[in-house]
């Protein structure tokens, strides 16, 4: 009876590892294919091939404890090749961010770094892997998303929630993940004129007075798309600062149809009131609630009123620390309702700006 046991276990064993063995070998053989796609000529050449990595990406889930260790350890092997293969760093690395553990994530930032920008990729899962990068902030990422999507144009479909994400909400969404180093170097890029506009559309969500000295200059542009995107920033995100570089702008020189624009605007803020502490009548402690509320569900103001907090009574200082940290924090979801919400905290960030104490 122990020799059958034995000898029924030790089958058991070899058909354990053959099986093992087999599961391997198809993902070995996946990712080989991977590794071997040449660039896409065309969008029909594009889609078949997405097609093909979406089935792999489909077996590599159902094995996905078999697949995770093989895809990290070609992944590594990738990124020590003198011409990794673009496809297989995207993939290798979008999947081990979704489903690896926390050491892949620098695998992932290295994946990032050693995307080729000029390589014909897809710009929504370009766009999943460099969000995910970015909270690492690791600066070396900045001149890649450049690149990548400040040079072009990505949009990144949601079609669970029926939706896309345009361009300007990708770009605030990756550049928002730094915090004020990514609110610096874009207003750095300020200085080539074929990135001006992008970057005054990005910093409208992302920016803050510290950009005025950078945008200010912009005033003087003749392209009017140019002077009216930064007005709006100095009215929107300069505060005080914004304010009285508006207000000290003088109409000589400007075109017509820059004084028709400005002339309403700068009457509107030469009546705009003086600053006053706040005047809620919710008791801090609840204040804070609501604030501990919003960092803990990333932003999200569902259920509570932004009013609360923009007239409510504590230290403006600390509140514009935590609202500048709660935006950095509602850059991680990357949904239009997301945006939405960024668009709430920065217009309290500005409003609170102007607040004496």
């Amino acid at each position: 009876m122990k020799r059958v046991l034995a000898a029924f276990l030790a089958s058991a064993a070899l058909s354990a590892y053959a099986g093992d063995a087999a599961t391997d070998a198809a993902i070995t053989s996946r990712i080989a294919q991977i590794r071997g796609l040449p660039a896409a000529g065309d969008a029909a050449a594009a889609g078949a091939q997405r097609r093909e990595l979406d089935a792999a990406w489909r077996f590599f889930g159902d094995y996905r404890d078999d697949a995770i260790p093989l895809l990290r350890r070609e992944l590594a092997a990738e990124l020590r090749s003198s011409r990794p293969s673009q496809q297989l760093l995207l993939d290798a690395a979008c999947f081990l961010v979704a489903y690896g553990t926390e050491p892949d994530k620098k695998l992932a930032v290295q994946a990032a770094l050693a995307i080729n920008p000029d390589a014909l990729l897809d710009g929504p899962q370009l766009f999943r892997l460099m969000h995910a990068a970015a909270a690492s902030q690791d600066a070396r990422l900045l001149p890649q998303i450049d690149r990548i999507f400040l040079r072009k144009s990505v949009s990144v479909p949601l079609p669970q929630q029926g939706s896309t994400i345009d361009e300007t909400g990708v770009r605030a969404l990756l550049y928002g993940r730094f915090g004020a180093a990514g609110e610096r170097h874009l207003a750095a890029q300020l200085r080539d004129p074929a990135l001006v506009k992008p970057v005054l559309d990005v910093l409208q969500l992302v920016g803050s007075p510290a950009s005025v000295p950078a945008v200010e200059p912009l005033l003087q542009s003749a392209d009017m798309e140019v002077f009216t995107r930064a007005v709006n920033f100095l009215v929107r995100a300069g505060g005080p600062q914004g304010r009285q570089v508006l207000l000290a702008l003088k109409a000589q020189g400007l075109s017509k149809e820059a004084v028709d624009f400005f002339a309403p605007m700068r009457q509107q803020l030469a009546q705009q009131p003086a600053p006053q502490a706040g005047k809620g009548t919710l008791p801090d402690a609840e204040v804070r609630r609501l604030l501990d509320a919003l960092e803990a569900n990333g932003g999200h103001y569902e259920g509570i009123d932004p009013s609360a907090i923009v007239q409510s009574r504590l230290p403006k200082k600390e509140l514009i620390d935590r609202l500048t940290r709660i935006r950095e924090r509602s850059f991680a979801r990357a949904t239009n309702e997301a945006l939405a919400d960024i668009d709430t905290t920065s217009a309290l960030l500005n409003a609170l700006s102007y607040r004496d104490q």
